[in-house]
Parts: structure tokens; sequence; C-alpha cells
């Protein structure tokens, strides 16, 4: 301060000897000024032009995106249905609720099955329905049609969705091509543009439909032809535009879109406009487009008047008063040091609204010093865990620690922060109340202007929800709802693995196929409850009969399947006669005797077949065999029975 002083003083005195100097300086400051501000201005309107391409890419990358994670809900549906017997309207009630699609995947209007259905099947679906909670379902449009395919349930239930149960999605052109394209290839395909069945005349919008074929369980679907033997129905959701657009969050304030599903981009076409697109003409316009499930969307994406105002700035004019300033330094001191006072001042609101925003920030902030021992944590943090301020200022963050976390994540964050590298990974911690939490964790070294090192920041995720619904969603996926046993695609998965093993190492396994015998009457007489009580008391008996290697599977009302690993005939044996003892031994329900007995088929692997295909249909067949002999017994598969 005290030099430019001087400075500036010498300066007044050497003034009025140094006119046509100053003038000089002055001419060539504005040449310069008009050059900076043109090279500026040609600067800054590149950086406008590539900030809108940036945020129009970003946007089309979350459309991409956000409708890849519509598949993930359509795949749950098919596993839960190929896991499952016969699915009733409440089973796919209560599979949906459980995803609970509203949070955690918006913009979906629902999650439902449609069902391939011949003319003759026409009375019997409806009558089932009927008996299933639906008193006035029909198939709907009426008419006579060489096939149908009806939507029998569509969850959540509610005043829209119900008006679609019963609607023959195959009668309209345009849901029929899309749902023919996804048969045909076993893919996920979404429809073009449609009028939902949904859909009133109030806030009236255009819709899609992403289907999911499902096909007979076990079928060969190698083949266009195969495929459409096998085709069962489909899994699919409805969309409206504006509310899954919505759900996207894009930004309508700075960039209007128009998505049209062909190139044509007609109005015929046209899916979605943003809701307050304005006629303003800009120079920011793009054309862009997105493939999903083999579909393609045509997107218009232009800039708003307000991203037009946030281009058209004052840049280049400040790039061209700082050159001025740089010409005219020692003439200008105090206006810098004003300048530079008002700068302070901003800075001073940045880190204001830089601390307001670590504060209030949903997830868990912490900064620590170099040793680990904390410094800052923010409100969230002290709510998740727990613990009051005082407690953890000063503290190493160890004292969260469960114990459950793998030690080696620990040294693994260490090393990668030490090296001054970003670290993400997950921690299983507890609270002040030892409550265990799951968090997602993202921690990173501070640097310096300098480069160097001053501190380590986490910011962390409560994660602990959404790890529950993803359990409960792979557990569904997996096992039988009423028993816990594992389901038909978890039998399939392992029974390609135990084939593989067996053939490695050259071991014989064994597949028992058992029916229960008389369940059906006790059913009829005492009811369902009474039959699901057996069932499971059976299943548990099984359970506990069996060894760590081997498998009991549900796979159908009232049908088991067992695999054996490296046991024979000898073994199946033995373990065939545990389970018709175990069948024989009464239950007893609400006061009631229950006595069933089994029927039993057994095959060996490689001898009975060296596939899937052919040991179940051999152990099945044997099966038949020991329930026509008189039930009650145990037959191994032979080439007499074919």
């Amino acid at each position: 301060m005290e030099i430019f002083c001087k400075l500036y003083t010498t300066m007044q005195k050497r003034a009025s000897r140094n006119n046509i100097i100053a003038l000089l300086v002055l001419l060539l400051s504005i040449i310069l000024a008009v050059i900076i501000w043109y090279a500026s201005k040609n600067y800054h309107d590149s950086l406008s032009q590539k900030r809108f391409e940036s945020a129009a890419d970003e946007h089309v990358y979350k459309i991409e995106k956000h409708m890849l994670t519509y598949e993930s809900v359509l795949k749950s549906g098919a596993a839960f249905f190929y896991g499952s017997e016969h699915i009733k309207h409440k089973e796919w009630h209560d599979f949906i609720n459980a995803i609970d699609i509203y949070n955690n995947y918006p913009g979906a209007y629902g999650v439902g099955i449609a069902m391939m259905i011949a003319p003759e099947e026409v009375s019997l679906v409806e009558k089932n329905m009927k008996e299933d909670g639906f008193e006035s379902f029909a198939i709907t449009p009426s008419g006579k049609r060489d096939i149908y395919s009806s939507i029998l349930y569509l969850e959540p239930t509610d005043k829209r969705n119900l008006t679609a149960i019963g609607y023959d999605m195959y009668s309209e052109p345009v849901r029929r091509f899309a749902m023919d394209k996804a048969a045909d290839s076993a893919k996920i395909s979404i429809s073009a543009k449609v009028r939902l069945v949904q859909e009133t005349e109030q806030d009236a919008q255009h819709g899609i439909l992403m289907y999911m074929p499902l096909y007979k369980k076990g079928a060969k679907i190698d083949s266009i032809e195969q495929r459409r033997e096998a085709l069962l129905g489909f899994v699919y959701s409805p969309f409206r535009m504006n509310e899954l657009m919505q759900s996207i969050n894009l930004d309508n304030s700075l960039l209007n879109f128009e998505i049209y599903d062909d190139k044509s981009m007609t109005e015929a076409n046209l899916l979605y406009k943003s809701p307050k697109s304005d006629s303003y003409n800009t120079k920011y316009k793009i054309q862009k487009t997105v493939t999903v499930n083999n579909k393609t969307w045509y997107i218009n994406i232009c800039g708003t008047k307000k991203f037009q105002d946030s281009a058209n700035t004052f840049f280049p004019l400040l790039i061209t008063s700082a050159g001025l300033l740089v010409q005219f330094l020692l003439l200008f001191v105090i206006l810098i040091l004003i300048k530079n006072r008002h700068m302070l001042k901003l800075q001073a609101n940045e880190l204001s609204k830089l601390s307001q925003a670590l504060e209030q920030s949903p997830n868990c902030v912490v900064i620590t010093d170099l040793d680990g021992n904390i410094e800052y944590i923010n409100s969230r943090f002290l709510a998740l865990t727990g613990y009051k301020k005082d407690e953890v200022i000063g503290e190493n963050p160890r004292f969260l620690q469960s114990g459950k976390t793998d030690p080696k994540l620990y040294i693994e964050m260490w090393e990668n922060l030490l090296d001054g590298k970003i670290w993400q990974g997950e921690f299983i911690n507890k609270t002040k109340k030892d409550e265990e939490y799951i968090e997602s964790v993202n921690a990173a070294p501070i640097f310096q202007a300098d480069g160097t090192i001053s501190h380590y920041m986490a910011i962390k995720e409560d994660i602990t929800e959404k790890k529950r619904i993803q359990a409960q969603v792979q557990y569904l996926a997996n096992f039988d709802s009423l028993t816990g046993l594992p389901n038909r695609f978890q039998l399939y998965e392992h029974m390609k693995y135990i084939i593989g093993i067996s053939e490695r190492n050259n071991e014989n396994f064994s597949v028992i196929f058992l029916d229960l015998d008389y369940f059906k009457e006790i059913n009829d007489n005492l009811g369902h409850d009474a039959g699901d009580a057996l069932l499971v008391e059976l299943s548990n008996r099984f359970a506990s009969t069996l060894r760590n290697a081997d498998m009991v599977s549900r796979v159908g009302g009232d049908e088991f399947i067992f695999i054996l690993p490296n046991t024979g005939a000898a073994g199946a044996m033995h373990l065939a006669e545990k389970l018709l003892k175990i069948t024989n031994t009464p239950h007893i329900y609400n006061g009631n005797e229950l006595l069933v007995s089994a029927s039993i088929g057994i095959a060996i692997y490689p001898t009975d077949g060296s596939d899937q295909q052919s040991l179940f249909k051999n152990a099945d067949t044997a099966m038949y065999e020991a329930k026509q002999s008189g039930r009650n017994r145990y037959v191994f598969f032979s080439k007499d029975l074919h």
C-alpha cells in the first residue's frame, strides 16, 4: 500500500510534463480495450454455446438413464411371475406395494400383467377375475377377435388404473406393434404415442407403454417362432409423458424441450412439450436423439429467454475494463482498493452461503484434520447419529464403527486419501443408541492453493432403507412367499450349477419329485388356510432332513423338488423313505388331524438324463408311476416307464 501511494504521488507531480505520453497511453489503452472486448466476447459466446450443448447433453443423458431404471421394475415383476405358480390379485398388489413404485420409481403410472387369451378362454378368464375380486370385470372392447391380451392386474389400483383393468391392448394397432416387437425379440419394448385408457379429459396427456414379454416356464425361445408359441403375456408399465418428464426434473426454466417418437417431428408424433414453452427466437438450438429399448425419440432443445439473458452477460465488458485498469493501475490505486474491499465482501457472502449449504445439506458432512479428528459436522450428522456436537468435535469417527465393516475398507480409504484421491464405499455404523445403519460414503482430501492437503471431508448418505427394499425385492424374486423355500427361478439356477460341478468331478446327483396325495381334499374340506399350514409344516420337516449341500424347492401347489449333490441311488432311496415317513406323520391344525401321503419319483444324473429338462421330465414320469401304482411310495425312473 505504501509503495502504491508513493507511485501515485510521483505520477501526480509529473502529470503536467507527461500529457502527451498520457494521451498516447490512453489511445493505446482504448485500442487494446477494443481488442480485449472483441476477443473476450467471442470467447464468452463460445463458452455459452458449450454450456448450452453441455446442458442439453446432460438432460438427454438424464432421460436415457431414467428410462433404463424402469427396466429393473419390469424384470422384478417377471421374476415374481416366474417364481409363482398362480398369481392372484392380492399377491401382485403386495409385491408392487413392497416395491413402492411411486416413491422409488417416480414417473411410472403403475406395473401390470396382461395375458394372452384365446377366444375359448374368455369366459373362464372373466369368471376367474370376478372371483378374484373384480366383480364387474369384462374384456374390452367387446367383439370377437382371433386373440386377446387383456390387462388382468395393474397396481397401484387407483381410480385411473381401475378403468384399464380388462382392456385388450392387442386390439389397438400401436400397442400391438410394440407388444409384438417385445415378444419377437424377447426384449423390453416401448410403444409409440398413445392415449392411455386411464386418461380423462382433465389434465389430458400423451402416453407411452413399456412391455416385457412373459414366456412359458422352461420353453425354448431361441427363434421368433418359438417365442410366439411360448408367449404367455406381458409385464408392462404405462407412462403419462408430462408426469414422466416431471419426475426426470428437466430444467424447463433454461431449456425448452419437444420430444417426438418419429423423425418426421410433426404434431401427430409429439410426445412432450415443455409446459411453459415460449416463442422466443433464440440462437441456441440443437437436435438430439435418445434410443431406449429399440425405440428412438427425437428431441428439439432450445434455450429459453432466461438462458439467452444469462448468456448476454457483461463479462466481455468486465474483461475490457480490467484491461483498462491494468493500464491505469498507478492512476487508480484508490479505486482498486475500493474494488478489493467489495470483492472481499462478496467472498464473505459466498463463504456464508457455502456454510449454510453444508449445514442444511440432506446428507451428513464431516470434516477432519490430518489426524482424522473431527473439526466440523452438520445438523444431519447429529440427527442421524443422536450425538451432540460437543460429544464428537475433536474425536476420531471410529466411535461410529459397529464392527461389521470389513477392516480392509478403512485401509483402502486412507490409502486413497493419503494419495490425494477420492474414495467411495459403504460403512455399517451405529448410532449413540447402538442402532445399526448403512451409509454410502464419499471421502476426499481438501487441498490448499499450494497443493498441500489440509483436511479431509466425507459426505455420507443413510441408505439403510434402500438396502432393505433391495433385499426384500431380491427375496421375493428367489423364494416362495408361503414356505420360504427356494422358488422355481432359484431352483433352475442351482440346477445349472450342480450339473456343471457333477460333470467336472464325474459325480452322480439325484433329483426327487415329491407330490402330496389327498392334499386337494384337505383344501376342499378344511379350507386353504389348513392346506397352507400343512405345506409350511412339511416344508420345515423336509428342510430339517437335508444336508447343507442339498436343496428342496416348492415348485407348485403341493409339489416339491429335491436336489441331492454327489448322491446315487442308495442315498436317494434312503432319503425317499425318510420323506415318506415324514409325510405320513399327522399334522394337527385347529383340532383336526391332517393326513397325507406322498408319491415320489427319482432320477439319477447322468444315467437318467444329463440336462435339466430330461432329469425333471424323467423324475416327474417316475412320480406319476408311483401315484398310479397306489401312492405312498417311491419309484426310480427307468426306460420302461416311457
